[in-house]
């Protein structure tokens, strides 16, 4: 059984991912770490609303951030994210004894034209 402690980690880190914009961020950051600037262009918000997002995620365990001169970088905190085999599986992120297996969206097929169509 998980001890109380422990529970409301790993619940801290599924809530800062329960907010779309934030799951968004997420989704930027599976591909690699991006700037704060970068971020906030890609998800088209202020930056300072990204800051506050970026904030969230970084107190719930899930992010680091790295100062590279004037701009700052983040990307998952180590042991968060294992990255995907390259069949589908863009990663795996690890909450405590969880574990959410990130997968490709599936590529719908191109719908067939009837001749004369």
């Amino acid at each position: 059984m998980m001890e109380y402690a422990d529970a409301r980690t790993v619940a801290r880190m599924f809530a800062a991912l329960g907010e779309p914009t934030r799951l968004q961020v997420a989704s930027l950051l599976l591909a690699g770490p991006l700037n704060v600037g970068e971020l906030a262009k890609l998800v088209d918000i202020p930056m300072v609303n990204m800051s506050h997002h970026l904030g969230v995620m970084r107190q719930a365990g899930l992010l680091e951030d790295e100062k590279q001169g004037r701009r700052v970088v983040y990307r998952f905190r180590e042991g968060v994210l294992t990255p995907g085999d390259g069949d589908g599986v863009l990663g795996t992120l690890v909450f405590g004894p969880f574990r959410v297996v990130v997968v490709a969206r599936p590529t719908a097929p191109k719908a067939k034209r009837k001749p004369g169509g």
